[in-house]
């Protein structure tokens, strides 16, 4: 892979880990993590990667700024311990 396909993996990644929900969070990552594997295995397919992720990014950062506004509390996966 070349360096501005990098370098937009890791603004997804770093966009993604922003989201304080886990399950925001988990998705945005599992799903870049998934297209750029495709990518290392078809590298046919860089261009539509790379217009797609490169939508995606403005998208998942003004999702963050949103989603972070009304972030109540952590889900039961994130907490340090439960008590029964």
């Amino acid at each position: 892979m070349d360096k501005s396909v990098l370098k937009l993996y890791k603004s997804i990644l770093r966009a993604g880990n922003q989201f304080k929900d886990y399950n925001f969070r988990e998705y945005v990552i599992r799903r870049a993590k998934q297209d750029f594997r495709e990518l290392k295995i078809n590298p046919d397919l860089k261009n539509q990667v790379m217009d797609k992720y490169t939508k995606e990014l403005e998208v998942v950062r003004r999702q963050t700024i949103v989603q972070n506004l009304y972030y109540q509390s952590n889900s039961i996966l994130e907490q340090k311990q439960c008590t029964v």
